[in-house]
C-alpha cells in the first residue's frame, strides 16, 4: 500500500507543468527555520539521553543526525544563492527536489532509529518515564511539521513520516512487550497506537493540503501567464519581456559570453492595413509571430510591443555572427509570401540588433540602442539589419 502511494504521488508530481514544479520546489526550501529547529531539538534530545544512558548508539545516532541536519542547512542555504541569481529551470528544480528528499529521508531515518533505541535500550528502559515523554513529544511534532510543511511534496512526506514513525512504533512495541505489568504494557502499547494513528491521520490529510497548494500556484501561473501575453499573437509582451530580460541578465553575470536583443519593425505593414483592412492586418501579425517563433531556437524569447514592433532575446552566443545569421534567417522568414483568406501578400521586415553586455543589460537600454540601430536601417533602405555603434566603433564580428 505504501509503494503504491509512493508511485501514485510521484506521476502526479511528474505530471505537473515545468513552471509549477519550480514553484512547489520553491515552497519546500522556504522552510529553513523548521529545519534548523529540528535539527536542534533532535540533537539536543538525543545529548540528553545520551548523557542520561551513557548508551554509545545513541551518541552514535545522535552525532549522525547533527551532520545531516547541517548538511540539510547548507542546501537550503545554496539554493537560495542560486535564487537569488535567477528562477532555476525544470531541470534544476527536479536536481534540488532530489537532493531534498535524500537529506529529508536521511533525517527521518535517523529521528526514528534515535526513538527506536531510547525506548529500547537498558539504561533506558530502566528510567520509565524519561523516554517515553520525549520520544512522544519529538515524533508527534516532527509528523506535525512535516505533513504541514512538505505537503506540497507528498512523496516527500510521505516518506519521511513513514521513516521515522514505523522505528519508533516498533520502539513503542518492544518496550510494551518487555514491561511488567498490564498497566505498563497498556500504557506503552496505547503510546505506539496513538504514534501510528497519528501518523496515518497526518497522512491522509497530504492529499487535500497537496491539491489546495497545487491549485493555487496552477492559477497564479495561470493569471502571470495571461498578464504577459499579447492577447492578439500570444507572444510575451512587454511585462513578460522584462522578466526574460533579467533572467538572461542574470545568466550572463554567471556563464559569461553574450546575448543580443532584435529590434523588429515590418516594412509595408501599413499598405495591407489600408488595403485590406484591420482583420487582414490582425491576421497578418499572427502569422509573422508564429514564422518568428519557429526561426529562434528553444529558450529564445520572442515578444511583441505593440503595432507592428516585435523584439527577440536571443540567448547563449558567443560572436555577434550568430545574431547577425539569425537576423538573415528572420529577413528570410518573415519575407515569404502570405496566404491570408486567398490573398497574397508579402513584406518585409528590418532589424536592428543591440549586445549585452556591451550595450547594457536593462531593457531600456538596448531597446533604445536596437531602436538607435533600426532608424540607421530604416533610412538606408528596407529589409535591412544594423548593430547598434556599428558606425564608428570597432565590433567583435564582421557583417557580410
Amino acid at each position: 500500500m505504501l509503494t503504491k502511494h509512493l508511485q501514485r504521488f510521484s506521476r502526479r508530481s511528474n505530471e505537473l507543468p515545468d513552471a509549477a514544479l519550480v514553484e512547489l520546489v520553491d515552497v519546500v526550501f522556504r522552510a529553513l527555520p523548521p529545519i534548523a529547529i529540528m535539527g536542534v531539538t533532535m540533537v539536543g534530545i538525543g545529548a540528553l539521553l545520551t548523557i542520561r544512558t551513557g548508551d554509545s548508539l545513541l551518541l552514535l545516532v545522535t552525532l549522525a543526525g547533527a551532520a545531516v541536519s547541517a548538511a540539510r542547512i547548507a542546501l537550503m542555504l545554496l539554493y537560495r544563492r542560486r535564487r537569488a541569481a535567477s528562477r532555476p529551470t525544470a531541470s534544476e528544480a527536479r536536481w534540488w527536489d532530489r537532493r531534498y528528499a535524500l537529506g529529508s529521508f536521511a533525517f527521518a531515518a535517523l529521528l526514528g532509529a534515535l526513538n527506536a533505541r531510547a525506548l529500547t535500550a537498558e539504561a533506558a528502559v530502566a528510567d520509565v518515564m524519561l523516554s517515553p515523554m520525549l520520544v512522544t513529544t519529538l515524533i508527534l511534532a516532527y509528523g506535525a511539521g512535516v505533513v504541514t510543511r512538505l505537503s506540497a511534496r507528498p512523496h516527500i512526506c510521505l516518506g519521511s513520516v513513514t521513516l521515522a514513525t514505523i522505528p519508533t512504533v516498533a520502539g513503542f512495541g518492544m518496550r510494551a512487550l518487555g514491561a511488567e505489568g498490564w498497566y505498563a504494557q497498556t500504557v506503552f502499547a496505547t503510546q505506539a497506537a496513538v504514534v501510528g494513528v497519528f501518523a496515518m491521520a497526518g497522512l491522509g490529510l497530504v492529499d487535500d493540503f497537496y491539491d489546495t497548494v497545487r491549485q493555487q500556484i496552477v492559477a497564479k501561473l495561470d493569471l502571470a501567464a495571461l498578464a504577459g501575453r499579447d492577447h492578439l499573437t500570444g507572444l510575451a509582451n512587454r511585462i513578460r519581456l522584462q522578466e526574460k530580460l533579467e533572467e538572461a541578465g542574470a545568466h550572463l553575470e554567471q556563464a559569461g559570453g553574450l546575448f543580443a536583443l532584435h529590434y523588429l519593425d515590418l516594412d509595408r505593414f501599413k499598405e495591407v492595413n489600408d488595403n485590406f483592412g484591420h482583420i487582414t492586418g490582425d491576421a497578418l501579425l499572427q502569422a509573422v509571430a508564429e514564422r518568428l517563433t519557429q526561426t529562434v531556437r528553444e529558450g529564445d524569447t520572442v515578444a511583441r510591443l505593440g503595432g507592428d514592433e516585435f523584439v527577440i532575446i536571443q540567448l547563449g552566443i558567443q560572436v555577434a555572427e550568430e545574431a547577425e545569421l539569425l537576423g538573415r534567417r528572420i529577413v528570410q522568414a518573415i519575407g515569404a509570401p502570405y496566404d491570408l483568406g486567398g490573398r497574397k501578400i508579402q513584406i518585409g521586415v528590418s532589424g536592428g540588433v543591440a549586445l549585452a553586455p556591451r550595450d547594457g543589460t536593462r531593457l531600456e537600454q538596448l531597446v533604445s540602442c536596437a531602436d538607435s540601430a533600426l532608424y540607421r536601417t530604416k533610412r538606408k533602405g528596407r529589409g535591412e539589419r544594423a548593430f547598434w555603434g556599428e558606425e564608428g566603433a570597432q565590433l567583435p564580428r564582421s557583417v557580410a
